[in-house]
């Protein structure tokens, strides 16, 4: 995540897999160098396999071996050159900015106006995809990705002070729809990847 932040220079631009490599190996030389030459790099599963790691946690988009960051994956990797810089990283007790964005949007959204104005059963499986911002044809590994950035701005707002409004009830929103559409989940999850 580092050589990557480094090499994106901190934005969200798209990165090729061997740009990330070299980076990778000219950053730390010593972790990322091809078993037996330790003049070159290593282009295996040392690179590949945790940038699909990343990619499922919601922090990396991937497309044809181009990388880009998320915004979740953004707010990381900061907070990651931070501590690599050896600063300490703290809440300033407001949500990070993914989180704002996903939950200002989660607001706005059909599904989140029909739960908060007691319809919820009029609420389609169509919401519930809007709600994680992917379509029934995403790829598995979107899907997941998608799913984990959800969980991850639903569990910073949780640990707010003082919730009310619209901010509470799109908590109790995120429950309603896991709890509803948790077979749309599972037949995603048993994808093949």
């Amino acid at each position: 995540m580092l050589a990557i932040y480094d090499l994106s220079g901190g934005k969200k631009t798209n990165l090729k897999f061997e740009d990330i490599v070299v980076s990778a190996f000219e950053k730390f030389p010593e972790d990322f160098h091809l078993r037996g030459y330790p003049s070159y790099p290593d282009s295996g599963d040392l690179v590949h396999k945790p940038l699909y790691d990343f990619r499922k946690k919601g922090y990396l988009e991937a497309n044809n071996k181009v990388f880009c960051f998320t915004e979740r994956g953004l707010v990381f990797a900061e907070q990651l050159a931070g501590l690599a810089k050896g600063k300490t990283v703290k809440s300033d007790g407001r949500l990070s900015r993914f989180a704002e964005t996903e939950i200002s949007r989660i607001e706005k959204s059909e599904g989140f106006i029909l739960y908060a104005s007691n319809r919820k059963e009029k609420i389609t499986e169509t919401d519930f995809y809007g709600y994680l911002s992917v379509t029934p044809r995403t790829p598995h590994n979107d899907f997941i990705g998608r799913l984990e950035t959800m969980e991850g701005a639903i569990k910073e707002l949780a640990e707010q002070k003082n919730l009310s409004g619209s901010r509470k009830a799109v908590i109790a929103y995120d429950d309603y729809l896991m709890g509803r559409f948790a077979s749309v989940i599972e037949s995603f999850k048993k994808l093949k990847k």
